[in-house]
């Protein structure tokens, strides 16, 4: 049943095509009878090459053979029209004006500029062959007239069809190009809430789906405010991320002015940054689109493309659409990542707090066997530091140690606070001589001429984050009974569920 439907389709659009020119050319054949003397073995042919003309016209588009079925079909017709005028007593017979129905065929169905010439040349033919070769009477000289007139006005509908049906075949591609572009853009969309990397992901989705050489953006610094290259489709991120954009570009007048700017003329003058511009191939064509939030510009997308753009470009207006959606995406994943942050951090210290720290030292001991270390810190008399100072003065010196002890620690070493006055520190790769050294340096850094006890344990075979971290709290109750302002170190071989022995007020 699906065959049939679908052999029967070709079937059906060739009839909707062809029917109403068959229909004219029948009624002319027919109506040539009434009120007039005919040749009849020369109408006879006539209907001949008619009907093999549209058989052979009819086959060919059935093949997929547009042009050579209409074209020759067409040429058939031209041949079996001048038979009947012919037959029909020649000027007189009133037929010519049936050569506009193979013009406005050939125009509708073929896009090729060429067939319709060839149908044009055989409508001069016909026009001119009898007033050439047969004359008066039956084609008199004024004749001549007439042709001229019939070739130009078939050449004006013909020309001016054809171009109708290929504007309007054009605006339909764009349409239908449209609709796909616009079905990939609510794809992308959704894929980048859902990407880890926002940034790069939405350009080289905007590098795919605009056939673009290169796409990148730029943000301020939050510091400084400059103009700094954060991603870039090209693999070379490592030397371009951070690349400032030169004083006067295109990207700082975006960004500016919250407007796009698209470049197509003296754009190495314009460019953000003329190095990697020629990296990227030189791009003839570029668009600087501001990533708006409300009013406010996060950033600009910059856009390369080969070959002079316009802004009316379908590729132009999907990469300007995308631009708003990846300000929302970015700015979402900003969002989350701040409120992940705030969730992590400690809002006093700026330290990681109690969660992070839960997190990162569970991932450190599901690694292999190599060193980790944990120390427990706790300020001296902390609470009489506050009773004598207030707890503005409290706040300050846990501020101040934070940031002391910030200056101390490696990039890969984990420094926590985990609530009050008591600190942490997870340490890898370090052996007992370095932790306990590091220990010291950080007691002996503190602020305002305070002190501080430490515990230190290292983990050993079968440890959980639980029992390191047991280990290390009791070390540091033995430090403050053993009177405060030293670091203990946690025998590695005792284990114990026991609560910790009770210290004196801290």
């Amino acid at each position: 049943m699906d065959v049939r439907a679908h052999e029967a389709g070709p079937h059906r659009e060739l009839v909707r095509q062809l029917g109403p020119f068959a229909l004219t050319a029948l009624a002319a054949w027919v109506g040539v009878l009434i009120g007039t003397t005919i040749d009849w073995p020369e109408y006879g042919i006539s209907v001949a090459v008619l009907a093999a003309s549209w058989t052979y016209g009819v086959a060919a588009g059935l093949r997929g053979n547009i042009l050579t079925g209409t074209v020759l079909g067409s040429l058939g017709f031209l041949v079996a029209l001048g038979l009947l005028r012919d037959a029909a007593g020649g000027s007189v017979a009133a037929v010519s004006i049936l050569t506009l129905l193979p013009v406005v065929q050939t125009a509708l169905y073929v896009r090729e500029r060429l067939g319709l010439w060839i149908v044009l040349a055989g409508v001069t033919a016909l026009y001119l062959a009898p007033l050439i070769f047969i004359g008066p009477p039956r084609y008199p000289n004024n004749g001549y007239r007439g042709a001229l007139l019939g070739v130009l006005v078939s050449s004006i509908v013909g020309l001016a069809t054809q171009e109708l049906v290929a504007n309007i075949r054009h605006r339909a591609s764009e349409a239908r190009y449209r609709e796909r572009i616009l079905a990939r853009v609510n794809e992308t969309v959704q894929e980048l809430f859902k990407s880890p990397e926002p940034r790069r992901d939405a350009c080289s989705a905007v590098e795919e789906v605009s056939e673009a050489l290169v796409v990148g953006l730029y943000e301020p610094d939050p510091l400084t405010q400059e103009l700094l290259m954060t991603t870039t489709t090209r693999a070379r991120d490592a030397i371009a991320a951070g690349a400032p954009a030169r004083a006067g570009s295109a990207v700082h007048e975006a960004f500016r002015t919250g407007a796009p700017q698209l470049i197509t003329e003296n754009i190495e003058q314009r460019v953000g940054n003329v190095d990697f511009w020629r990296a990227d191939g030189a791009p003839s064509s570029s668009l600087y689109q501001p990533l708006l939030r409300g009013e406010q510009v996060l950033g600009v997308m910059f856009v390369g493309w080969e070959g002079e753009v316009v802004s009316t470009e379908p590729r132009v207006l999907v990469a300007s659409l995308l631009a708003h959606e990846i300000a929302a995406v970015i700015d979402r994943r900003d969002v989350l990542d701040q409120l992940t942050d705030e969730a992590l951090t400690d809002a006093l210290t700026q330290l990681p707090n109690r969660r992070a720290w839960d997190t990162q030292i569970a991932v450190a001991m599901s690694g292999g066997l190599e060193p980790v270390a944990v120390a427990m810190f706790d300020i001296d008399r902390f609470k009489q530091f506050n009773d004598s100072y207030g707890h503005p003065a409290g706040d300050r010196l846990l501020r101040e140690t934070a940031a002391a002890w910030r200056a101390e620690v490696r990039a890969d070493d984990f420094l926590a606070r985990l609530g009050g006055e008591e600190f942490a520190l997870l340490l890898t790769g370090r052996h007992t001589g370095s932790v306990r050294a590091l220990v010291e340096r950080l007691r002996s850094s503190m602020p305002a001429q305070q002190t501080v006890s430490a515990g230190i344990a290292l983990r050993v075979d079968g440890d959980t984050p639980d029992q390191l971290l047991s280990r290390a709290d009791r070390a540091l109750y033995e430090a403050k009974n053993a009177g405060r302002n030293r670091a203990v170190v946690a025998d590695q071989h005792r284990r114990s569920g026991d609560e910790p022995p009770v210290a004196s007020e801290a």
